[in-house]
């Protein structure tokens, strides 16, 4: 067994945490530059995928998936509140009157928008996860494509969308008609993610944990694993957009919605040591070593009058 567990256990229990916290950032770093150099000198040729072999060893690691996610009912809650004053940082919900949430799901957003006194309508394509509260604050529910909204053109003063533009197959379109419902001044705010080249982007990471697991090997081999395993493998749908694409759409569309607010949150470079060991899978995929960094974008935008 090597002697660099046991030794990184050691350093954690005696090292402070300001120096654990300094010497973790310094690591980061080289390995990300590491994984950039590797990257950089890689050929465009796709040198897999890899082999079933090498997915059970990098199981073995014990790599840690993000962050569970509340979807109990005081989660919802509380998750909604959160998602409320992540609007408000940027949209005066007092100038709200009626509102459009995009990908709804349990429609808990919508039931604190209600309660806020905006009239509010809920979108998505099932109504399987909708729940019971919301209905009974009044919220409105739209069962529907948000690439072909049934609202009328100029009639919402918001359209939001949480954790749900990176499914929607056409997000172009899915854009272009948040602008149409949108009055002239009108707001849209979207928070979405994981972006499809980051390390989580298959949305497979509770049963296959492996950081860029989808851009490693194929998709058989990744619901094979989870089948021998057990584990659910019915992953939901996600449209392949990477970085790039997003801030092309928002540069194009830009004549129509002004940018309030755009961030990109990085990933903190998790699993940049298998861009160093396999650079040429990921410099087939795009040329630009961002696109592999960034798994979050958030977006505020304002319809011009």
């Amino acid at each position: 067994m090597s002697v660099a567990a046991p030794l990184k256990a050691v350093a954690r229990a005696v090292a402070p945490t300001p120096l654990r916290a300094a010497w973790g950032r310094f690591y980061g770093g080289v390995k990300l530059e590491r994984a950039r150099r590797a990257f950089d000198r890689a050929g465009a040729s796709p040198a897999g995928p890899l082999p079933v072999a090498a997915l059970e060893q990098l199981m073995a690691r014990a790599y840690q998936p993000p962050d569970p996610v509340r979807y109990d009912p005081e989660g919802l809650v509380l998750r909604s509140r959160e998602k409320i004053a992540q609007i408000e940082r940027v949209v005066d919900l007092a100038s709200i009157g009626r509102a459009l949430e995009l990908g709804a799901w349990d429609g808990m957003v919508a039931a604190a928008l209600k309660i806020r006194g905006v009239a509010v309508a809920a979108l998505d394509v099932s109504m399987g996860g909708v729940d019971a509260r919301a209905r009974a604050a009044g919220v409105s529910f739209l069962q529907s494509d948000a690439c072909d909204i049934a609202l009328a053109s100029g009639s919402i003063d918001l359209v939001y969308s949480f954790a749900s533009f990176e499914h929607f197959p056409r997000p172009d379109r899915c854009l272009s008609e948040i602008e149409r419902v949108l009055r002239p001044g009108g707001y849209a705010f979207l928070n979405f993610g994981p972006l499809y080249f980051s390390p989580y982007g298959r949305h497979a990471y509770r049963q296959i944990p492996v950081p860029f697991c989808h851009l490693l090997f194929d998709e058989q081999t990744l619901r094979d694993c989870a089948a021998r395993r057990g584990l659910p493998h019915d992953w939901p749908y996600v449209n392949g957009w990477g970085l790039r694409r997003y801030r092309e759409l928002f540069r194009t569309m830009s004549y129509r919605l002004a940018t309030l607010r755009y961030v990109e949150h990085s990933t903190g470079g998790v699993g940049v040591e298998l861009i160093a060991a396999h650079p040429a899978l990921f410099r087939h995929l795009s040329s630009d070593f961002d696109e592999f960094l960034v798994p979050t974008i958030d977006i505020a935008l304002q319809k011009r009058r």
